[in-house]
């Protein structure tokens, strides 16, 4: 059905350069799609539904749908009534998908006291530290100002600028990583990768757990609230108690 929509069997999605889907879809996968996946934009957009998380998935193609509404509108075009019918029904479908539920593995892994972050473990190339000891003081204040939004974008600074520390000072196990992103076929360099990626290849080299890595990737998705516009498309009016931040979370289940 979606792919009628947005006219894939060309293909082409909608009215996409490009350059214009790369930059529409980025911000949700968290990588330029094209360094991901090859073929069409068509072909893309096909792999990221079948190898992305489901409620990136979800949210991604919400986002599509509001792109198909606004190019109608522009164009002064009537949805048919089998068009109607596919807008109605993904949009449904999504919007439930686009909530990740917190299973009891979840939940014990947020209860978990972690302690607390010892600088003096990592790396000693680490270049970083008192930016990042600032940025887990910032972190505290907020989380005592209740200001939940505000330690999520923190949170995911920080892991980043941490993982990039541990990813520099282990430079050789992290580029020849199996799963170590590419660029125009070479190893993307290192200074380049995203958080996303960066979050995967420490999976891969040991460096994260399976949990830990799991809860990084949902501090990343929650990062995409920094765009009051996904803040909106989510009714996330209240994020301290609505849209996946309800369970009571400590400094160290934040920080991990």
């Amino acid at each position: 059905m979606l792919e009628d929509l947005f006219g894939m069997p060309s293909g082409y999605v909608m009215d996409f350069s490009n350059a214009s889907f790369a930059s529409f879809v980025e911000p949700w996968i968290g990588v330029d799609p094209y360094d991901r996946y090859q073929g069409s934009k068509a072909a893309v957009l096909r792999q990221i539904w079948a190898k992305e998380p489901s409620e990136v998935v979800a949210q991604l193609n919400l986002d599509l749908l509001d792109h198909w509404r606004f190019i109608a509108r522009r164009d002064e075009k009537t949805p048919t009534a089998y068009e109607q019918d596919v807008i109605d029904t993904a949009t449904a479908i999504f919007q439930s998908a686009s909530i990740p539920a917190l299973s009891a593995d979840d939940v014990a892994f947020l209860n978990k006291d972690l302690g607390t972050l010892n600088l003096d473990a990592l790396p000693s190339e680490l270049t970083a530290g008192q930016v990042i000891a600032d940025r887990m003081g910032e972190i505290d204040r907020a989380l005592d100002a209740d200001a939940p939004l505000a330690v999520i974008f923190l949170v995911g600074s920080t892991v980043e600028g941490l993982l990039s520390e541990v990813a520099m000072g282990h430079r050789n196990e992290f580029l020849r990583s199996p799963a170590a992103p590419m660029l125009k076929g070479k190893t993307k360099p290192l200074d380049q990768w995203s958080l996303s990626e960066l979050i995967a290849i420490a999976r891969a080299c040991g460096v994260l757990s399976e949990d830990v890595a799991k809860h990084a990737d949902q501090v990343r998705n929650f990062r995409n609230y920094i765009h009051p516009r996904q803040q909106l498309k989510e009714a996330l009016q209240d994020p301290g108690c609505s849209r996946g931040l309800n369970p009571p979370v400590s400094r160290s289940d934040l920080v991990m």
